[in-house]
């Protein structure tokens, strides 16, 4: 396979990474990242552009922890307001979308109902070392 170089795309590139973003089948663009501040855009090229990866930085929100012996009803306020701690953190960053892997549904239907959506795709991971 021949190894192709990578840059950061430039504003002179916008035009096609929209066309290509609109012209790929199943890659879920969303267009609302185009505004967000956290936006980096990679080309991978050899001489002429190959592909294009918007990427942007997330919050994630990461296991939930409780207190066994507290309330439903004050682990549901909890979770509330550490939401609102967690949108925070991401606006003082730029960043417009949080995350949240959640197999509990009593943590999922607190979530749906303070602004969360589930998302129906697949979820891939890769730790760095």
């Amino acid at each position: 396979m021949r190894q192709l170089k990578i840059r950061l795309a430039s504003p002179e590139d916008a035009q096609e990474i929209v066309d290509w973003l609109n012209g790929t089948k199943g890659n879920l663009f969303d267009p609302g990242i185009l505004r967000y501040p956290s936006l980096r855009t990679l080309c991978a090229y050899n001489g002429n552009a190959v592909a294009y990866l918007p990427t942007q930085r997330t919050l994630f929100l990461e296991s939930l922890a409780v207190n066994p012996a507290s309330p439903l009803l004050d682990r549901a306020q909890a979770f509330r307001d550490l939401v609102k701690g967690s949108e925070l953190l991401a606006s003082s960053d730029g960043i417009r979308e949080l995350y949240m892997l959640c197999e509990d549904e009593n943590v999922l239907n607190v979530a749906e109902g303070h602004g969360f959506e589930r998302v129906p795709y697949p979820l891939v991971r890769m730790k760095l070392k």
